[in-house]
Parts: C-alpha cells; sequence; structure tokens
C-alpha cells in the first residue's frame, strides 16, 4: 500500500455514516471539557502539585508567570496547540508511509502500548469512508516509523502533521524558543567534572491534548487487539488524546513544560546542580562523581511525582568521558568527539555529494545539519563553510528540487573532508586552557588620497602599508578584514595553543569573524584563510570590537602616522627599544 496516495474528501464534506463510536468519543470529549483531562485514563501529571509550586518558582525567578499559567493550563484542560481551524476545512484521509508498513508488527506493538496506557482511544472499525469521520471536518494523519537507536525491537511511530496542513496552521509564535545545550553543556563541563545521563521516559505523550485538536489526530491502522496475521489492510481508527510525534508546537510546548517542571525540583532542594536539557535528553553536571549519581536520583524520584519519570534503559552513570547528544564529551581533554559510525556517515555522505552534478533540496538539508555538526569539532570559524551550502538551497521549495552543485560548494565539502579526516571528528569544546596570548589591534584606511592598513600586539610586533591601486578599490569591509589576515599571518607562528583576543574597529567585520561567516562572499575568502590558518597554528581566535578613539595604535599604523604611533605606543607595558616591525 503506498505511502503516498492520500484521499481527499470532496468539498462540502460529505454527512457522516453514524457510528457507535462516535457517541462513545462524544461522551469523552464532553467528560474531559467538564473535569478536565485529568480524567483521561492515560493521565499521569500531578496537576495539584504544579498549582502549588507555580508562585515559589515565578517568585524564585526561575520562569515567568506567562509560562506558568500556560503549562498549568495545558495540564489541567489539555494542550490545544494554537491551531487555527478556519484553515483545515472538511475531511481528509492521508495513507500510511511505506516505513510504517515495512515494520508493522513493530507499529502495531507501539500503538498497542499507547492504547493499553490510555495515550490513543481505539475508536472502531473503519475503512477509509472521509464520510465516516464524525463532524464537519477532521484529518486522518499519515504515519511512518523511525528505529530507536538503544531499542532495535522498536521503533517511534511518528505522524506527518507538515503533509496534512496542521503544522502550517497553528501558531509557532508563543512556543518559539532556542535551545542552546551543546554551549550549556561545555560551559559547565570544566576539567575533571562529571556528567550523568537521563531521558524523560516518553516525552511528548506525557502532554494531554484538548479535545479540540482530537479530531485532527486520527490514525488509521489494524487493530491492535487481533492477530496482525489475520488482517490484510488497515481497518481501525485510533484517535491521540496524548501528543505525539511529528506535532510542530510540541518541542517548544515540552521546552516550557519540562523548564517548569525543573525549576519546581530546583525549589523543592532537589536539582542542586546545572542540567541541560535537550527536549527529553539531560545532563546532570558537577565535580564530584558520587554527587552527580545522588542529585541525579533525588530529581528522577521527584519528577516521576511529577508524573514525568527518567527512563533507566537510558540512563547512564557519572562519567568524565560521556556520550551525550551524538558526542563523546571528555572532561579531562576538554574535547568532543563525534561517535565513530556517525563520522564515518558524514564523510561518506560527504563524498558521495562531491560525486553528484546536482543534489535535492532534502540532500542539501541534511548536508548542512551534518555539516553544523561537524563543525563542532573544530575550531572557531568553520561555519564559513556552511555558506555556499546554504546558498543552493535559496529558492527550493519541495524536498524533490534539484539544485547544481556550485564548483565553491563542492570546494568547501572537500576541505571539510580533509579537516574530519585529520581531526578524526574529535575536537576542543572548550579553549578556557589555553593561554591568552597577547592582544592584536588591526585597522585600515580608506580614503580618496591614501588607503592603507596595520596591526600592532601588545608584545611590540607591529606593521604598516599602503595598498596598492586594485585594492583601493575594494570595500573598506574587506580591508579591515585584510588587515586581520596579514597580522595573523605574520604573528600565527607565537600562538600555538593560545587564545588570541583581535580587536577591530569595524563592527560588519568583527561580526562576520565572530559568528564565523557572512553574506559576503568577498568576506568569506577572507574567513576560510583564517579559519585555515587557525588550524595550521593550533589556536583560537577571539574576536572583540573596539571603539576608533579607543584604537589609537593600528588607526594610526592604517593612516601612515608613525610619529602618533609611537607616541601612543607608550601606553602599552613595552618599552619603545622593544617595538619592531613585520613581525620578526
Amino acid at each position: 500500500m503506498s505511502g503516498r496516495a492520500h484521499v481527499t474528501a470532496a468539498t462540502p464534506p460529505p454527512q457522516s455514516s453514524w457510528k457507535p463510536w462516535h457517541d462513545r468519543l462524544r461522551d469523552l470529549r464532553a467528560l474531559v471539557l467538564e473535569r478536565g483531562a485529568g480524567s483521561l485514563d492515560g493521565n499521569t501529571l500531578n496537576l495539584a502539585e504544579f498549582v502549588r509550586m507555580g508562585p515559589r518558582i515565578v517568585k524564585a525567578g526561575l520562569v515567568s508567570q506567562k509560562d506558568v499559567d500556560f503549562v498549568v493550563d495545558g495540564i489541567a484542560h489539555g494542550f490545544n496547540l494554537g491551531v487555527d481551524e478556519a484553515k483545515l476545512p472538511g475531511k481528509r484521509i492521508h495513507r500510511n508511509y511505506k516505513s510504517a508498513f515495512e515494520k508493522s508488527e513493530l507499529v502495531t506493538d507501539a500503538l498497542r502500548k499507547r492504547v493499553q496506557k490510555g495515550k490513543t482511544v481505539k475508536l472502531g472499525d473503519f475503512h477509509g469512508d472521509p464520510g465516516d469521520l464524525p463532524g464537519p471536518s477532521g484529518i486522518v494523519v499519515p504515519n511512518g516509523s523511525v528505529a530507536k537507536k538503544l531499542e532495535p525491537d522498536s521503533v517511534r511511530p511518528f505522524s506527518d502533521h507538515t503533509k496534512t496542513g496542521f503544522n502550517a496552521a497553528c501558531d509557532m509564535r508563543a512556543v518559539d524558543h532556542t535551545l542552546d545545550t551543546y554551549n550549556e553543556i561545555a560551559s559547565e563541563l570544566k576539567p575533571g567534572y562529571f556528567m550523568r545521563v537521563e531521558d524523560v521516559d516518553g516525552a511528548f505523550p506525557i502532554l494531554p491534548l484538548h479535545p479540540d485538536v482530537w479530531k485532527y489526530m486520527y490514525v488509521w491502522w489494524f487493530d491492535v487487539d487481533k492477530p496482525l496475521a489475520d488482517q490484510t489492510t488497515p481497518n481501525t481508527l485510533y484517535v491521540h488524546v496524548f501528543a505525539d510525534f511529528g506535532t510542530g508546537p510540541l518541542p517548544g510546548i515540552w521546552d516550557k513544560f519540562f523548564r517548569v517542571c525543573k525549576a519546581m525540583a530546583t525549589v523543592a532542594g532537589h536539582l542542586t546542580l546545572p542540567m541541560p536539557h535537550f527536549v527529553d535528553d539531560n545532563s546532570l553536571i558537577g565535580p564530584d562523581r558520587a554527587e552527580v549519581d545522588a542529585v541525579a536520583e533525588r530529581v528522577g524520584e521527584y519528577l516521576a511525582s511529577l508524573g514525568v519519570p527518567f527512563k533507566r534503559l537510558k540512563s547512564r552513570l557519572a562519567a568524565a568521558r560521556q556520550l551525550v547528544l551524538g558526542f563523546w564529551w571528555d572532561s579531562i581533554s576538554q574535547t568532543r568527539e563525534l561517535e565513530p559510525l556517525k563520522l564515518q556517515l558524514y564523510l561518506d555522505f560527504m563524498r558521495d555529494i562531491l560525486s553528484r552534478k546536482s543534489v535535492t533540496l532534502l540532500e542539501l538539508q541534511v548536508l548542512a545539519g551534518r555539516v553544523q555538526r561537524a563543525t563542532m569539532t573544530m575550531p572557531p570559524g568553520a561555519a564559513v563553510y556552511l555558506s555556499n551550502v546554504l546558498s543552493l538551497m535559496a529558492g527550493l521549495k519541495l524536498p524533490w528540487h534539484k539544485r547544481r552543485l556550485t564548483r565553491e560548494a563542492k570546494r568547501d565539502i572537500r576541505l571539510l573532508v580533509r579537516v574530519l579526516e585529520a581531526n578524526m571528528g574529535r575536537g576542543y569544546f572548550s579553549h578556557t586552557h589555553f593561554e591568552p596570548a597577547p592582544a592584536v589591534f588591526t585597522d585600515a584606511s580608506k580614503e580618496s588620497r591614501f588607503a592603507g592598513g596595520g596591526y600592532f600586539s601588545a608584545d611590540g610586533s607591529f606593521d604598516y602599508w599602503e595598498y596598492g591601486s586594485a585594492d583601493r578599490k575594494r570595500n573598506i569591509h574587506y580591508l579591515e578584514g585584510d588587515a586581520v589576515l596579514r597580522a595573523v599571518k605574520a604573528l600565527g607562528h607565537k600562538w600555538r595553543r593560545k587564545r588570541v583576543p583581535i580587536f577591530i574597529d569595524n563592527s560588519a567585520f568583527q561580526l562576520s569573524f565572530a559568528k564565523g561567516r557572512s553574506r559576503s562572499e568577498e568576506l568569506n575568502t577572507i574567513l576560510r584563510e583564517l579559519f585555515a590558518l587557525s588550524v595550521e597554528f593550533d589556536c583560537i581566535f577571539e574576536p572583540q570590537w573596539i571603539s576608533t578613539h579607543l584604537n589609537v595604535q593600528a588607526d594610526a599604523l592604517s593612516r601612515g602616522q608613525l610619529e602618533r604611533f609611537f607616541e601612543s605606543a607608550d601606553e602599552f607595558p613595552c618599552p619603545r627599544e622593544r617595538l619592531h616591525r613585520g613581525g620578526q
């Protein structure tokens, strides 16, 4: 049975054919509207504790009153997902995907467990007629499946709410959020610290859905209470009354919900260590192994009392080297390393892309994600190699739309492959153990009669130059970047395993340097060279903005004003006789 085909009801939709389960669904909806989501058999959440702790966590400044109200209302009545029902008229039935039928036994097992836990309600006999859906509107969602990494005998069914248009009909503004988990872990995992990993059991299906959105959560599958061998086609309708996987607003809703849970655990005195989270993955970090494990146990017990238990299968005891979010993090060496299988997967994928003349939007999206993760094992600045990949996506709308692979994009991918092969997917996540290098100040000037550049290092090294007629035609932002590049080429041999503060009074280039890429391909050319030099010299650049009024020495050099430079250089703790031109 093809997963691509779908049946769409005519407009206006046909009248519903009455079935016995229509009444049961109507009664269940009325019960929840009257008594709340706590009346659902699948509810595990302790609403009273959330209500009791809400004022305390707001008073502690850990979360806002708005977020507490949002979470408590969702627990009490079900989360309505911010859907605009006017955008989803009529009745539509989408058939399931090949990935679901290929794993039909495992999908059936997963659905049966949801039904047994009360997360999904089995409605009754259904054979694909839109008119059999109750009410004027409703959607049967196409389902697929993905493997669970730690559970080879299980799969995770997912609902494609993008295909149905449901996700597009949801207002995402209320749940927009940004996760900075990688940087949070890098900040907290100090040398010699320990990290323990916990995963919330179930996660999204813990959250009840408001009855108003149930009609968009229909699933058409085999009867989970009969032998699968006796059934040839899907014949039973189900409805998810708790959240599924694939609903667009759920990650943002979950983030608000779990931040409230963590705040409650903190105020209750159980969570006493940092615990960065990425959706349902949690990393407890601290200086003492036994303490980290003890805190994890206390937090686990408290969250379980809220109805949000950890999954013991995925618990990993505190260790200095820990696998989190696809990387091995080592607090001793301060490095993170791609899992070997992922490293090989990334390299094979990139080599395959290099063999193509054109690539699809879907392939570009996968490539961008893998490039972004690969750059997390490289020095800052590697993000510049994303620029050409991202530019190829411009104008492509559908996953199968194609774009010719440019020479520039291939060049960037080849370099990334070489770097990944050289570092074996392993790089520093923190450079605080690198010693600081003497600060470097750079500048460029461009006037009608003169264009020049210069740099000055706090160790006494300096240089200056005048640009020729060709360079004078370039943008000032490029000249500012060129001044930095010349300084790095001259002084970089002194900076092995050091952090180098580089002060720049041009915010356009400084921000691009800090970000690792620019909208200007001219600046990206310089950024690529700077990245290659940071790898060659094994150092880290720290671009910082400085006011022109304070960047006196470099400003004087960029204008060829040596007398002003020598006068101002006396402000540094290096006598004038230690000043030497050319970085020698």
